[in-house]
């Protein structure tokens, strides 16, 4: 099931699948006109003043924003069962309320601290997600509005908090994933509201270097068409996104990829493939960036992980440290980031290149601990990465 079309109910009425927000990156005249604000925000100025003079090098980041909650309750039910739109509210209900309780301004805020201490030129982020409300909602009498009050928009949030740390970025390119709205019950008001959900990947680059040093053009973006779909008829759309760079006198392609989960080896395999005869079949010097849900050492049952070095890719993390294979852990805090101890146990979030044009000097884990006491812990479930090429 295709949910770029019109409204589309699955097996039953009680939740919809909504069309995507437009992946806008796509159309040239929607590209064309961002590109052309990025621009104009870029000030020779601002450049002079991040010290970047002839820095030989480009930085690049990678963040999964974890939407803060476990939607796995809610779309493995089974539609079939006579309670299913009763077990729907409450599931529904509880992962609202776990996503509230995660606090994602607070986490975004420190995932800006931490880009703002880097200031890398490029940022791949996963799970960007937008979560709105109708309320009350509609959708168990049969309605067909979507929800379009915004709760929390993780992208757009994420920008502003950079921004006010004096670091400007804006959003390049950009995907809409799954765009899911269902009941739920409203404790304040104890009503039954509509919830939307819609997953992004995108990435940001930083507006204050002068064109004639750095710029991007081409975006573009996609969802994968190999994807899983629940019991309930939700398809779990992953995509990537991508923009052709030119920085400091090399032209590269940089994408931005979030693979399907490690519980479905065979779809993730299948993606990874599209992304090596997609966006990465060019002939450009590419580095892609995002969350593969594929652990080099299979830990997580995965095996996509191989296609990329039999293309010809190289692993950031595995060039420089080569000592430490089975190191540079990524994934694996509670879903509630509340356990201390529980440590990360896969390496999901990977640094991939092509191309004689540069090599990797940095590869960094970054772990984002909030400094306090009481939950969330981390401003992820995820690690960030952060990388840098040396420009030949």
């Amino acid at each position: 099931m295709k949910i770029n079309e019109k409204y589309q109910d699955a097996n039953n009425s009680t939740w919809r699948v909504l069309p995507r927000a437009p992946n806008g990156m796509r159309h040239g005249l929607l590209g064309a006109l961002l590109l052309a604000g990025l621009l104009m925000a870029a000030a020779p100025v601002q450049a002079q003043e991040t010290g970047i003079g002839g820095k030989r090098s480009v930085d690049v980041m990678q963040v999964n924003l974890y939407v803060g909650g476990g939607l796995q309750r809610a779309v493995a039910l089974n539609p079939t069962d006579p309670g299913y739109a009763s077990n729907l509210v409450v599931a529904v209900t509880g992962i609202f309320y776990e996503i509230v309780a995660s606090q994602p301004p607070v986490r975004l805020h420190a995932v800006a601290d931490q880009i703002a201490a880097r200031m890398p030129d490029l940022v791949s982020v996963e799970e960007a997600s937008l979560l709105r409300l109708q309320s009350p909602g509609d959708l168990l009498y049969g309605g067909t509005s979507p929800a379009t009050n915004v709760v929390f928009d993780y992208l757009q949030t994420l920008v502003d908090a950079l921004n006010a740390r004096g670091a400007h970025y804006a959003v390049a390119a950009v995907t809409c994933g799954f765009d899911a709205e269902m009941p739920m019950l409203n404790l304040q008001t104890y009503t039954i509201d509509d919830a939307r959900l819609t997953d992004r990947e995108a990435i940001l680059v930083r507006t204050d270097l002068p064109p004639g040093q750095f710029r991007v053009t081409n975006p573009q973006g996609d969802n994968f068409s190999n994807v899983v779909v629940t019991p309930t008829g939700l398809p779990l759309l992953y995509g990537w996104c991508s923009v052709d760079v030119f920085i400091r006198g090399e032209n590269f392609r940089y994408i931005c990829a979030h693979l399907t989960e490690e519980t479905a080896p065979e779809i993730q395999v299948l993606e990874a493939q599209e992304l090596l005869d997609g966006p990465a079949n060019v002939n450009l010097p590419v580095i892609m960036v995002g969350d593969f849900n594929a652990d080099p050492y299979g830990r997580d049952g995965s095996i996509a992980y191989d296609l990329f070095p039999a293309a010809g890719f190289s692993d950031a993390w595995a060039v420089l440290h080569p000592d430490d294979l089975t190191g540079g852990l990524t994934w694996g805090h509670d879903e509630y980031l509340a356990n201390p101890f529980v440590q990360f146990n896969r390496r999901i979030d990977l640094v991939f290149y092509r191309g004689a044009g540069f090599g990797p000097t940095q590869a960094n884990v970054v772990d984002m601990g909030l400094d306090r006491t009481q939950p969330p812990l981390w401003a992820s479930d995820h690690a960030a990465i952060s990388a840098q090429f040396r420009l030949q």
